[in-house]
Formats: C-alpha cells, structure tokens, sequence
C-alpha cells in the first residue's frame, strides 16, 4: 500500500513538472505579453496591439511610448521579427564583418546580419545603432523589406504621382521610393502635403507602416485580388473595382443591404470631396455576391464633374469600398486607394 501511494505521489510530482515545463516553453514561443499601459486611444493603438510584443523592442515596464523616436537597432528587430526574416548559415556569422561599432553579443546583431545579407538594411561601415532614424530612411529600408519578401512577386509599376509639397527635401536617392509607399498605401499624406522627409521617425510611425506592409503583401499574396482604378476623361471620372478571383473555391460576400460597394474622391490631402453612395438608398434585405474561380467581378460608375462644383480641379484619388464580409476575402475595411489618372 504504501509503494502505490509513493507510486502515485511520484507520478503527481512528474505530472506538475511536465506541466511547469510546457507552461514555460509556451511562454518562450512567443505568447504575446499583457498589452502597453500607455497607448489607450492612440492613433496606432490597432497596429501596435497586432504586431509587437513587450520583447520586441526591449520593453520592460509595460509602457511602448508610441511618440519616441525609433532607434535604428530598434528599427531592425520590428522589421526582423514581424515579417519573419529568418536565415539559416553554414557557419557561425560575424557581425564585425559588416560594422565596426556593433558587437555579436548586442539583442539585435543576428537581426542586423539578416537584414544585411537580404539587402535590406544596405549600407555598411558603421551602424549607429542608438541613432534615431528620419522618416524618409524608415521608407526606405521598408520598402527594401517589401522587395525582399516579395521577391520575383514584387510588381514593377508605372508611377503617375502628385509631387509633395515639401519635395525638395527629400533625397532623391528615396523620392521613387517614397512615391511608391504612397501609392501603395503604406504612407499617408497628411492634408498640407507634406512628407517630413527629415523629422524623426516615432516609434508609432514606425509600427503603422509595417503593419501596412504586412496586410499589403497579405493581398497581394491572395489569390484573390482587388483592384481599383481611376480614369478622368472629357470631365467624367470613371470609377472600378475589380475583384478577380483566381483561387479553386468561389468568394461569397455576404452585404446587410442592397449596397455592394463606394466610391469615394478624395483631394491631394485625402480630403473627401465625393461619396458615391451619398445622394443614393439602398433596399434593406441580405444579399449575396459570388465570384466563380476563374472569374472576376466588376463594380463601376462614372461621376460628370459638372455636376460637383470644385471637384474636377481637386480630385486626386479614388478608394474603392466593399461593403459587406466574406469568409473567402479580407476585406480592407479601409478601401482601396489608387491615384486618379
């Protein structure tokens, strides 16, 4: 009787350190900590909360400080981790290879020699990793990331773009790739215009336009695509949404009423001048979308500026809306954004 009971005290106690154990290494695997005690209603509080976590940035007394300046080895490790940037070596890797002013044994250094070998961070000599980093410098080396991830996918486009008001100062080593960030979503341009080209990058700035990249390279990795597109001609803008849908299964979008998609037009600054569906009612029943594999489906309308006094000198940009959800697409509940042509 009493070799059962010591039988069974064991087994209790081997039990309890197993469970201590698995406790521990899901801990370790990246089990989001508790959320920052200081972004409560911050602009970037979505962003933040989706993809740091308190180990990413060395944070240690739960605050993120959303409107510090970014260092540059801060930089290094949210892009590192977040887009998963992972390669493996044939032997042990040297940081001093590549800067005279960072160690092996610093938090970042394998992070760094990643983003070196993919080209991302593309400069060498020394690294300043304390330095804090201008925004036009943050632009680039996110849109190096985007090249690296999406490799032979990244899409050579044709730029048709509005100048910034402060263009002419920023480098122009950085002003296609900036004007491409902009195209694409991941940078906004604020109602005077301006880029800020020199001012510090905040850590907040920092985190939103990697978290743009992130759900960028989501849909266009999609096999279902959605495009927007924008034409003025003879004072008439003609306005389209497409969605193709090149995966086996078909898209089911699922609207609350009889309104599919909008259009809006939105100035320079990304001012609204024009809602489309502002002057128009809509039948209140469930209806559906489907999209076939193989097909696409088309939403479009023209908008006659004459009937919109101001809008045809101002009219910049069209974002193209879904409204309704759909368990086969993310839906950007933001739109999609193209320059008018």
């Amino acid at each position: 009787m009493r070799r059962i009971i010591t039988a069974i005290i064991v087994m209790i106690a081997i039990l309890s350190m197993n469970a201590a154990v698995l406790a521990q290494d899901n801990t370790s695997a990246g089990t989001k900590a508790p959320g920052f005690t200081d972004i409560s209603g911050h602009w970037a509080e979505d962003s933040i909360n989706r993809i740091v976590d308190q180990t990413m940035l060395g944070i240690n007394d739960g605050k993120f400080q959303p409107n510090k300046p970014i260092t540059r080895s801060e930089f290094v490790l949210l892009l590192h981790k977040s887009l998963g940037i992972q390669i493996q070596y044939f032997k042990a890797t040297d940081i001093g290879e590549f800067y005279s002013d960072v160690k092996n044994e610093e938090p970042y250094a394998s992070a760094l020699y990643d983003l070196v070998i993919a080209n991302i961070i593309d400069y060498k000599g020394t690294f300043r990793p304390n330095d804090t980093l201008t925004r036009e410098e943050m632009v680039h080396f996110l849109m190096n990331a985007y090249k690296y991830k999406m490799g032979d996918k990244f899409k050579q486009i044709k730029l048709s773009t509005i100048p910034f008001a402060d263009q002419d100062k920023i480098n122009p080593v950085y002003s296609g790739e900036i004007a491409r960030a902009e195209h694409d979503g991941l940078i906004k341009r604020p109602a005077n215009a301006k880029f800020y080209p020199a001012d510090l990058a905040t850590r907040a700035q920092a985190v939103t336009v990697t978290d743009r990249l992130l759900r960028l390279m989501d849909q266009e990795l999609s096999p279902v695509q959605v495009t927007p597109s924008a034409e003025m001609k003879d004072g008439v803008i003609h306005m389209k949404l497409t969605i193709t849908n090149n995966s086996a299964s078909k898209v089911v979008i699922n609207h609350s009423s009889g309104q599919k998609f909008d259009f809006e037009l939105l100035d320079a600054g990304r001012n609204s001048l024009y809602r489309w569906s502002a002057d128009k009612s809509f039948i209140a029943a469930l209806t559906q979308t489907v999209i076939e594999p193989g097909k696409s489906l088309e939403f479009s309308d023209d908008v006659n500026l004459e009937q919109y006094s101001g809008v045809k000198v101002k009219a910049a940009y069209l974002k193209a809306y879904i409204i309704g959800t759909s368990e086969n697409l993310n839906i950007n509940t933001d739109g999609y954004e193209t320059i008018i042509k």
